[in-house]
């Protein structure tokens, strides 16, 4: 079957691999989209995070948010059967096929109709996206700040216009994805490359200043970290700029890896009291709630699906996908 291999750094080729042949219990998905996910940007631009790749005899195939049509299954599987439209998790699945092992054989989710194949690929992204909400349990009265407007970023935006009527501010370093965060809800943006954002949110929002140690504060209930911090990052992370953001006794959740250590000043987190949180993934449940904010039409996912390219194209695909002002979310279509 074809597939982009990864071989290293910037270093992806299209190559024959081959096609996966089942064992009972096993279904193969033709895969019809599947997107690149910032985690796979570490993998080509540092060669992190090898472990999120499938290997092959060359190199790792990367993949993880896809979706496709079930051509084989074998011996006892009830839940799928030939024909169906299936969105599911693994790694791998820059390529033709994907081998879905039977102990997650029952996680397949079916797609309707009128869903295409690449919405439906940024499901996975989408549950990411509503656990970081959800870890927030934001209300109607509070404000809320995303700081990242990729994929993930964009949808918190969504998750959070999806479950209530709170405040959004959301922060970027590009024009086309704050553009987007308005379009989908945001209510207020700042360009961090050209204003301080954290100045112009603590003057929208009110601040002052708490004793002993000197900490900022203001009335931002939620801090989002999509961002992280790049290898290459210098300056004022994300992070501190949330944890001098946020109010006493708020929260900041952080959803971005990141590919160096920081230091920040642990005392603030201290004296203000801000409950940090790790958010990592989603849970089942929260998977299948965001392919029904899909289906259901609560949220719209089009409008990021900025590119589609084969696979054959894919060292392009991922280039691009490198691009902030020029894409938002690259499907690779084999």
């Amino acid at each position: 079957m074809k597939a982009a291999v990864f071989h290293g750094p910037r270093d992806v080729r299209f190559e024959e691999v081959p096609t996966p042949t089942l064992q009972d219990g096993e279904a193969l998905i033709k895969v019809h989209a599947c997107g690149i996910c910032g985690s796979d940007l570490h993998t080509y631009r540092h060669g992190l995070f090898l472990g999120l790749g499938l290997p092959t005899e060359t190199g790792r195939i990367l993949g993880h948010e896809f979706s496709g049509e079930i051509v084989e299954t074998k011996g006892d599987v009830q839940t799928v059967k030939v024909g169906d439209r299936v969105t599911t998790v693994g790694m791998g699945a820059n390529a033709e096929y994907f081998k879905v092992a039977p102990r997650m054989v029952p996680s397949i989710s079916q797609l309707p109709d009128h869903i295409s194949f690449a919405e439906a690929a940024t499901s996975e992204p989408l549950a990411t996206s509503l656990h970081a909400v959800n870890l927030a349990a934001p209300s109607d009265e509070q404000t809320l700040v995303v700081m990242g407007m990729g994929i993930i970023g964009l949808g918190v935006v969504q998750a959070i216009r999806a479950l209530c009527r709170a405040r959004i501010i959301a922060v970027d370093l590009s024009d086309k994805r704050l553009e987007m965060a308005t379009q989908l809800g945001a209510d207020v943006t700042f360009n961090a490359g050209r204003e301080d954002a954290v100045s112009k949110i603590s003057e929208l929002t009110g601040s002052g200043q708490l004793s002993l140690v000197e900490a900022p504060v203001s009335r931002v209930d939620t801090v989002f970290d999509c961002a992280g911090a790049p290898r290459d990052f210098s300056g004022t992370s994300v992070l501190e700029q949330a944890l001098s953001l946020v109010t006493q006794n708020g929260k900041v959740v952080v959803v971005a890896v990141f590919e160096k250590a920081l230091e920040i000043d642990h005392n603030v987190i201290v004296r203000k009291g801000i409950q940090l949180l790790g958010s990592w993934a989603w849970s089942p449940q929260e998977f299948a709630q965001s392919l029904e904010m899909i289906t259901s039409g609560k949220v719209d996912r089009k409008p990021l699906i900025t590119h589609e390219f084969s696979l054959e194209d894919a060292s392009e695909a991922y280039e691009t996908q490198l691009n902030a002002e020029a894409a938002i979310k690259v499907m690779l279509r084999p």
